[in-house]
C-alpha cells in the first residue's frame, strides 16, 4: 500500500473516530441533562470519558474527560470544575495504565468503571451533603447515589461495547500482505 495513501486513510478514520466520540458524549450530555424520571439515572459521561481513556492516547483521553466533567457539571448543577477535575486525572491514570500494564478487556473496564464511578459518587455526597449536614443524607445516599451508581456501572458495558465498535470500524489502517510459495527454501 502506498505510503502517502495509508497516512490519508488513517486521518481520515482519526477524523471519523473522534467525531463519532463526540457525537456519543454529546448524547450522553443530553441524555441526563433532559431526561426527567421519577427514579434515578445513570450518568453516562463517566463511563464515556472511562471507555474513551481505555482506547486512546494519555493527552487526548486528558481532554476528554476534562470536557466530560464540565458537561457533567453543567448537567447535574455542581460547583464548576469539580466533576471536570476528577474524570480529567482518572482518564489519565486509566489511559497510562491500559497503554502500559492492562489489557484492554472488559473486566479490566469493569473495575476500573466501579473505582471512577465510586469516587465521584462518594466525594460528590460528601461534599455536597455529609459536609453540610444535609436532613436524611443517609437516605440521599441509599436511594439516589447506590442505584445511579448500579446503572452507570451497567450502561458502561453498553458504551464499552459501542466505542469498541467505533474504534475497530476507524481504527489504524493495516497492510495485508500475502506471501508467495518459493521452491528455493532449503529445508534440512
Amino acid at each position: 500500500m502506498n505510503i502517502e495513501l495509508k497516512k490519508k486513510k488513517e486521518r481520515r478514520n482519526c477524523i471519523i473516530r473522534q467525531t463519532l466520540l463526540c457525537l456519543l458524549m454529546a448524547f450522553c450530555y443530553v441524555f441526563i441533562s433532559s431526561v426527567n424520571t421519577v427514579g434515578t439515572l445513570p450518568v453516562l459521561l463517566i463511563p464515556c470519558a472511562v471507555c474513551y481513556a481505555v482506547r486512546e492516547s494519555p493527552f487526548d483521553s486528558v481532554l476528554y474527560g476534562c470536557v466530560c466533567g464540565l458537561l457533567l457539571d453543567s448537567a447535574s448543577g455542581t460547583l464548576t470544575g469539580f466533576n471536570a477535575l476528577i474524570l480529567m486525572w482518572s482518564c489519565l491514570m486509566i489511559s497510562l495504565l491500559f497503554h502500559y500494564i492492562l489489557r484492554r478487556h472488559i473486566l479490566n473496564f469493569l473495575w476500573l468503571d466501579f473505582s471512577v464511578i465510586l469516587i465521584q459518587s462518594v466525594l460528590h455526597y460528601l461534599f455536597f451533603y455529609r459536609l453540610w449536614e444535609f436532613d436524611h443524607s443517609g437516605m440521599v445516599f441509599r436511594h439516589i447515589f447506590i442505584p445511579e451508581f448500579i446503572w452507570t456501572n451497567i450502561w458502561g458495558v453498553v458504551l464499552y461495547w459501542l466505542t469498541g465498535l467505533i474504534t475497530r470500524g476507524f481504527g489504524t489502517v493495516t497492510e495485508h500482505y500475502i506471501e508467495e510459495k518459493s521452491d528455493d527454501i532449503v529445508r534440512e
